[in-house]
């Protein structure tokens, strides 16, 4: 059931964040945006995946489900403030 949750997640997410990212920008500048935002999405993929597995191992000795948990509450936390930053500074007036 997690792994359904997070699967919807990012179906809903990536199309609707490369919306945004798209129609934010002049149409001469698409190739640019696109590219700075699969670039971005890449490397924030990586480092969440690195943090997960980081708190999954630390605490792999003890148990995995307590590492796993969490992993997942961190990914959350992040995300909520990845948000709440994207709330704030994104500019309103387009």
């Amino acid at each position: 059931m997690p792994m359904l949750m997070a699967a919807s997640g990012i179906a809903l997410m990536v199309p609707t964040m490369t919306n945004v990212t798209l129609s934010s920008v002049e149409p001469s500048r698409a190739g640019i945006a696109s590219g700075v935002l699969n670039t971005a999405r890449q490397v924030g993929g990586m480092l969440g995946v690195e943090t997960c597995g980081y708190f999954v191992r630390d605490t792999a000795s003890t148990a995995f489900m307590h590492g796993m948990h969490l992993s997942l509450i961190v990914a959350v936390v992040v995300l909520f403030l990845g948000a709440a930053l994207s709330f704030f500074c994104l500019d309103r007036e387009r």
